[in-house]
């Protein structure tokens, strides 16, 4: 680790360590410096960043990592289905439900491929031509999928936190710190 990268490192765990009192234990400091070195620099700030607002207590290194992997697999769209996956769950609604009801997805990029293909056009098709709607199908829903997940790097890049799926995108600052009773180190 050389010389910026350790200052940075030092940097993040000590603004974490600050809300909690312990800015001032260069020990405890030193050992979070250590035990995080490897979780990349940026991923352990924005982990750090996640924990300062929704831990009510000092996070142990560990926490801090469990952290740096959500945020890594958010990334990465770890939570949008293969399409496999995504297509059981078309199939099923389309049994389900067919063109009387509002079919139900587990995920929004699911609705969205179905909306966009149209959902009484879908459960109007025939058995023959049903490969070739399927491949439409997939093709659709593999490019929303890819628009969600640049959308999420793009987010994360420019310092967007998603609270919700499908809710507001607020900016996170580093001034911002929720108001929780702390107790010291």
């Amino acid at each position: 680790m050389n010389k910026v990268e350790l200052d940075s490192r030092t940097k993040i765990i000590t603004a974490l360590m600050a809300i909690w009192n312990c800015s001032g234990n260069e020990n405890l400091i030193a050992a979070y410096v250590a035990t995080t070195k490897d979780i990349p620099v940026m991923l352990l700030d924005r982990a750090c960043k996640k924990l300062a607002i929704e831990s009510e207590t000092r996070p142990v290194p560990a926490t801090i990592l469990k952290a740096a992997r959500s945020i890594q697999a958010e990334l990465a769209g770890a939570d949008i289905l293969p399409w496999d996956q995504a297509w059981k769950e078309i199939e099923k609604e389309m049994h389900d439900t067919f063109v009387y009801g509002e079919p139900k997805f587990s995920r929004p990029e699911i609705k969205r491929a179905v909306d966009a293909f149209g959902w009484e056009e879908l459960c109007e098709v025939t058995i023959k031509q049903l490969p070739v709607v399927r491949a439409q199908l997939r093709d659709m829903y593999n490019s929303i999928c890819e628009r969600s997940r640049n959308r999420r790097m793009n987010q994360y890049v420019l310092g967007y936190g998603v609270l919700m799926e499908g809710g507001d995108h607020g900016q996170i600052n580093a001034g911002e710190r929720p108001q929780i009773q702390r107790r010291p180190c």
